[in-house]
């Protein structure tokens, strides 16, 4: 399972060697030492699928100096980084940069100096907006997309990335959901938090989408999956607004579904008895508020629990973006 491996000055390059493994990302908050940024370099350049991410409050890694130190690192993540005011530094990486994550900043970032690069693969952006569609524009074999408290369709009318198979719209808004028809390639899409988003009718006509997820969104109803006969799992957490026996009827349509997330929910629990006969469907969670509707629901369903994100993610080959 990945995890997070915080370091500090002086680093122990052998006993961090050993539990790099499964490590998705390392990261520090107070500047290193000449010699460490040094080792955890060359260590790094063992372990292409490592995120070093630097982070917190400190003056002299908001200047990014120290990526001078990190010429060939694949993956990089500026989140939380507060006092970042300026990512021209980040040309001192390599141009075959793979993953890049401008994270949360006190003010806003221009994302100009990121359209440098040309090869990335996967793109976290927070609230930043200027630059956004040069950027996009000039990495069109963008893998991953997430977006965070932006207006999508406004901010970006039209958008071609024809190998994108990971979206996340977090925190946002989209008030056309035909936007996302720009992108039939979508295997995994999660729409948490956006608003001004009435419907679904764009999502059940993405032809190749396994993996759905939806959060804290206002929809009472969700509507009829039976057409979308590559999808494979749904989560539904803090859709509050479900409340009817039927909200989840349309879902249960969804002919290859195998599993099924349904967490901080106000459903009743016959809301479930349409996936009671499933075909397909294995594995279910429930969340709905209560102990009792809670074991309700599971001696209604007799399944077993989703697995984990990462574990479903790596079953079917998915790249899960947040």
């Amino acid at each position: 399972m990945s995890r997070i491996v915080e370091v500090s000055s002086p680093v122990d390059v052998r006993q961090l060697h050993v539990g790099l493994g499964d490590a998705a990302v390392v990261q520090f908050e107070q500047p290193l030492t000449e010699a460490d940024y040094r080792s955890l370099a060359a260590l790094l350049a063992d372990h292409p699928t490592v995120t070093l991410r630097a982070y917190g409050f400190d003056e002299d890694l908001a200047t990014l100096r120290f990526l001078r130190w990190f010429p060939h690192l694949r993956r990089f993540s500026v989140a939380h980084l507060r006092n970042l005011t300026d990512l021209a530094p980040l040309h001192q990486l390599s141009a075959d940069v793979e993953f890049l994550d401008i994270g949360e900043t006190r003010k806003p970032l221009n994302l100009s100096p990121v359209a440098a690069f040309h090869d990335l693969r996967q793109l976290r952006i927070v609230a930043h907006r200027r630059g956004l569609p040069e950027l996009l524009h000039a990495n069109p074999g963008l893998q991953g997309l997430a977006l965070w408290r932006l207006p999508v369709d406004q901010l970006l009318p039209v958008i071609a990335l024809p190998y994108l198979r990971s979206l996340a719209l977090t925190l946002g808004s989209l008030a056309q959901g035909e936007w996302l028809l720009q992108v039939p390639t979508l295997r995994y899409l999660a729409l948490r938090a956006v608003r001004k988003l009435t419907d679904l009718d764009a999502v059940i006509r993405l032809p190749a989408l396994q993996w759905l997820w939806l959060d804290a969104l206002t929809l009472d109803r969700l509507p009829d999956f039976g057409s979308c006969t590559a999808l494979l799992r749904a989560d539904c957490t803090a859709m509050r607004h479900l409340r009817h026996p039927a909200s989840l009827q349309g879902l249960a349509a969804a002919p290859q579904l195998r599993e099924l997330l349904v967490s901080e929910s106000l459903l009743p629990v016959d809301a479930f008895v349409p996936f009671v006969h499933h075909p397909t469907l294995e594995r279910v969670g429930v969340g709905l508020g209560t102990e009792r509707r809670n074991r309700e629901a599971h001696q209604l369903l007799q399944r077993m629990p989703p697995r984990a994100d990462t574990d479903f993610a790596a079953t079917y080959g998915l790249l899960r973006m947040l």
